[in-house]
């Protein structure tokens, strides 16, 4: 099973295959296809940014709790 940043790269090939497609057949606009990717991958982006803010965290309050 896909985790962690894995999952992040498979998703961002998925829509950015999609967007190449639906572009090329005419369903969207070139344009349009490339902001609403641009707005995807800045979205993953920020959802592992929380992430490892998170795991971060909880190591830090793992080595605070043990003194």
């Amino acid at each position: 099973m896909l985790t962690g940043w894995k999952l992040s790269v498979l998703g961002i090939l998925v829509v950015g295959v999609t967007g190449i497609v639906a572009s090329i057949t005419g369903l969207i606009e070139p344009g349009r296809a490339i902001a609403l990717f641009v707005v995807f991958v800045l979205f993953i982006g920020a959802l592992e940014l929380l992430e490892r803010i998170k795991s971060r965290r909880k190591k830090k309050g793992e080595v605070r709790s043990s003194k």
